[in-house]
């Protein structure tokens, strides 16, 4: 929708061109069971981690870690040169077994991880729709109460100044003087 305000005699008015309108897409809530059950299945996956650890912001920015270039190496170590030259394993960091089995578990989280940022890819994605269309719908309604105080509708004043401070500085302003 492209819109834009204007004053004429001190009465400002917004034009609307309906031209590119939205559509709702959304118009949906969850149901409560389906609430429900998103909240459990994911109880169930925190259930279901061996091991959880919440790092703090400084600690995440501490601990090495194996990042895309790392990883081929620590693979290789782990898998390959670790069994083949058990002498130089010395038990500082953990035994040969320790390490695998960090690394299995490195790989199954990963697994985890995109399916879970694919999930949460998709719902924020949803909710930004969803926020979308609410925040037209709230535009909608301003430019209405606007329209319904210049024509003193009872009510329409308290909406307009109750949200003007959203709304003032935004959108196609032009001011139009008599002459």
């Amino acid at each position: 929708m492209i819109y834009f305000r204007c004053t004429i005699r001190n009465y400002q008015f917004t034009i609307l061109n309906f031209q590119n309108m939205p559509f709702n897409k959304i118009n949906q809530t969850f149901t409560p069971t389906q609430q429900n059950n998103i909240n459990d299945a994911i109880d169930v996956i925190l259930a279901n981690l061996p091991v959880k650890f919440n790092l703090t912001v400084d600690e995440r920015g501490k601990l090495q870690n194996i990042s895309d270039e790392r990883y081929p190496y620590a693979k290789r170590g782990i898998e390959i040169h670790g069994p083949n030259n058990p002498a130089m394993v010395s038990g500082y960091a953990g035994t040969q077994a320790e390490a695998t089995n960090d690394m299995v578990f490195y790989d199954q989280s990963e697994v985890v991880i995109q399916k879970l940022l694919k999930v949460i890819e998709i719902v924020t994605d949803t909710q930004h729709v969803a926020g979308s269309e609410a925040y037209e719908w709230l535009r909608e309604l301003y430019a209405a109460a606007q329209r319904a105080a210049v024509g003193q509708v009872p009510g329409a004043d308290s909406v307009v100044t109750d949200l003007a401070p959203l709304f003032e500085g935004q959108g196609n302003t032009v001011e139009i003087t008599p002459q």
